[in-house]
């Protein structure tokens, strides 16, 4: 199959490198030029990779952030055939798949999807298709959908080695993600904004270093991310919060029986979510 994936960071690289090795053709769009012709020296891309190449394609991905989504396809909806299939990789859905759903032409379907994996660190450099292996897979249908997306997604994500696919709407996947994701992100920031001692440091074992971990962000990716799915994420935050005050409420009051028995629900939890 030609796939053709539009931005070449993290995940783009990572979907060119595993694509290419699952024997597709691959080629890439890269606003850093110099980035597409690494990839083709690589390997990665095929060697006569072009913009162009685009109409050619029976895949499209797009990698950039969702904005930068939109902004891209109505700069070359003029390259686009009948017969394609656009995705995308982003990180929240209902905005941007409206907007991408209002500017396609018809003949063309699109059908998002969301790769649950990535790294610390960003760019073409940090690539690894190996991020994939065993990863859930969220595939998130919209009202340019067809049967045959699925399908082909589903290949994908088996060429990629991805482990569990869920299949779902636009609203439900960003009130998942909100949780499952932009919240761990938002609690490992506050974490390390609210450590004010000297020593932590030299005081630290594999608690802290595992929460904070995912820390070391993208501050620019996860701002957009936060603000795009504002409404869920503030939700999420506020159920936390009332979390995290009931148990504050019992240390306060020394009530050892319901702290042992909502620190016991907690672990029975997460053991249900392993063995899941």
């Amino acid at each position: 199959m030609k796939v053709f994936i539009v931005g070449l960071g993290l995940i783009g690289a990572s979907y060119a490198e595993g694509l290419k090795q699952a024997g597709h053709q691959v080629y890439a769009f890269n606003r850093t030029e110099s980035i597409v012709d690494l990839a083709i020296k690589e390997g990665i891309l095929e060697k006569d990779n072009h913009l162009n190449k685009i109409s050619e394609a029976d895949l499209i991905i797009l990698g950039l952030y969702p904005k930068h989504n939109i902004e891209f396809l109505k700069n070359h909806l003029h390259l686009l055939k009948k017969g394609q299939i656009i995705t995308d990789v982003s990180g929240t859905k209902v905005w941007m798949m409206d907007e991408i759903e209002k500017i396609i032409p018809e003949g063309i379907t699109y059908t998002s999807h969301h790769p649950m994996a990535g790294k610390e660190v960003s760019g073409y450099h940090a690539k690894d298709s190996n991020i994939f292996k065993n990863a859930n897979f969220v595939i998130v249908k919209g009202k340019k959908s067809q049967e045959n997306d699925e399908i082909v997604l589903r290949n994908i994500a088996k060429d990629l080695g991805f482990g569990k696919i869920t299949v779902t709407t636009p609203t439900k996947h960003d009130e998942l993600i909100a949780f499952t994701s932009q919240l761990t992100h938002v609690i490992a920031v506050s974490l390390v904004h609210s450590d004010h001692l000297e020593e932590t440091k030299r005081a630290t074992g594999d608690s802290y270093r595992d929460l904070t971990r995912i820390a070391k962000i993208n501050e620019n990716m996860w701002t957009e991310l936060f603000l795009e799915n504002k409404q869920a994420l503030l939700k999420k935050i506020n159920d936390f919060e009332k979390e995290l005050d009931d148990l504050k409420k019992l240390i306060k009051n020394d009530d050892k029986e319901s702290i042992q028995t909502y620190l016991k629900e907690a672990k029975e939890k997460r053991k249900q979510f392993d063995e899941d």
